[in-house]
């Protein structure tokens, strides 16, 4: 059965729903809120746009609510955000679930996403990614935020907030990746040394100083922090003005193109790639890791290659001149 017969069967009665929730395969599950409340189950690439039903209406939660369907979700075409979280609440309801994706773009309020947020850890489920482009409301990120500290594996936040306001998270995050674009003099740096690896890009004049920066390199290469990996995707200026403090953290030496390792007092390695308006400053088990993964990508696209030649050989001909 496809995703539209199971969820027709789970309105027969609170008995095919039990048994449809009890006999499924557990699934990872998207949620898209953009202009359309848009839920799949597993993982798509950008690229792909199941072919959908046409729109009809269903009765959920005491609300009618139109709706359209392809083969691994369904789509909310209204935005009405009680209908959203009355349809979400029925779906986690009706399907097993073992991970959850969560995006939301504009035009989604501050205050719906932080709703919704709290709905799905309310429900103490597995997030797997969140991604959200803030709105106006800056006071809403810093709770938007304390709702993704349980992420596992990414958490990407687009915003333009004043200077003035700063977010401090009030536990550390349990994901592994941040990513952070717009303006960021809104984030802790500090506070986010917890994650693995972290990517910021801001191309607004930043409020942020030489001295700033030479801190926060001392307090992270001084320390055990979970931070493995640090980008910087930024103007001219502020490349300059990053790198500046990064050569006083340490004796520096070119080991190839784009490439700079740096050695700091204590022995302790860091490795620098520094191209125009952007610098990836790494760890040295992360550069190491960095390195084992160019060769296996290398490896794997070698095989690719020979099983597309055992597949189809090629008949060379002697050149005729």
């Amino acid at each position: 059965m496809d995703f539209r017969e199971k969820f027709l069967i789970s309105f027969l009665s609170k008995r095919a729903k039990n048994k449809l929730k009890l006999t499924s395969v557990p699934s990872d599950i998207f949620f898209d809120l953009s202009d359309k409340f848009s839920i799949r189950l597993g993982h798509y690439p950008a690229s792909h746009y199941p072919k959908v039903t046409a729109e009809s209406d269903h009765f959920i939660g005491g609300e009618v609510m139109n709706l359209s369907f392809h083969t691994k979700g369904v789509i909310l075409e209204e935005k009405s955000f009680r209908k959203q979280l009355l349809l979400a609440n029925h779906l986690l309801d009706t399907f097993r679930i073992s991970t959850i994706s969560v995006i939301m773009s504009k035009p989604t309020l501050s205050a719906s996403a932080w709703k919704f947020m709290q709905m799905v850890n309310q429900r103490q489920l597995s997030i797997k990614s969140f991604y959200y482009e803030a709105g106006a409301s800056p006071e809403f990120v810093g709770k938007i935020l304390d709702e993704c500290t349980e992420v596992t594996d990414k958490v990407g936040i687009v915003a333009w907030f004043p200077y003035a306001y700063l977010y401090t998270p009030f536990r550390p995050f349990k994901t592994t990746n941040l990513r952070i674009n717009g303006n960021f003099n809104w984030s802790n740096l500090e506070s986010f040394m917890n994650f693995g690896y972290v990517s910021i890009q801001f191309w607004e004049n930043p409020t942020r100083t030489a001295q700033f920066y030479k801190s926060f390199f001392t307090k992270w290469m001084d320390s055990n922090a979970r931070l493995q990996r640090l980008e910087f995707c930024i103007e001219k200026a502020e490349h300059q003005l990053i790198m500046n403090a990064l050569r006083k953290q340490g004796i520096q030496q070119n080991i190839a193109d784009e490439w700079i390792r740096m050695e700091r007092k204590n022995g302790i390695e860091f490795f620098i790639k520094s191209i125009p308006y952007c610098i990836i400053i790494y760890t040295k088990q992360a550069y190491l890791d960095y390195l084992k993964e160019i060769e296996q990508r290398a490896l794997a696209r070698g095989l690719a290659i020979n099983l597309r030649l055992d597949e189809h050989p090629i008949n060379f001909v002697e050149p005729m001149f």
